[in-house]
């Protein structure tokens, strides 16, 4: 009985490999969506206004001494610092995880074939 429950968790443990490598470099995948979703930003950013648009809030824009241009420059810097922090990261964490996975996949398989 031990061993059916080792195969189910082996099973489910490869699927899990599966999902990562599947799931894996995300921006890089969808660069077309996240560099369209970028330049909306960048020139939407400089222009919010925070609250409800019938308050007295002010636009970046019109709180700063900066040019619209400028201000957009800045505004797609930012975006991407957070797209390349964000890169970085799940590709640690996603190595991370697939190197645990894989060593209980080994333990796993170990254990099964010693019940054999």
């Amino acid at each position: 009985m031990i061993k059916h429950y080792k195969e189910k968790h082996l099973q489910a443990t490869k699927y899990k490999i599966e999902n990562i490598i599947r799931q894996q470099d995300f921006i890089l995948r969808h660069r077309v969506k996240v560099v369209i979703a970028g330049i909306v930003f960048s020139f939407w950013a400089p222009t919010y206004r925070s609250g409800h648009y019938s308050s007295n809030k002010e636009s970046i824009l019109e709180k700063s001494d900066y040019s619209y241009l400028k201000l957009v420059m800045l505004s797609a810097s930012v975006y991407m610092i957070f797209c390349i922090l964000y890169h970085f990261s799940s590709r640690y964490q996603d190595k991370k995880k697939l190197k645990e996975l894989r060593d209980l996949e080994k333990r796993l398989e170990k254990e099964i074939s010693e019940l054999d």
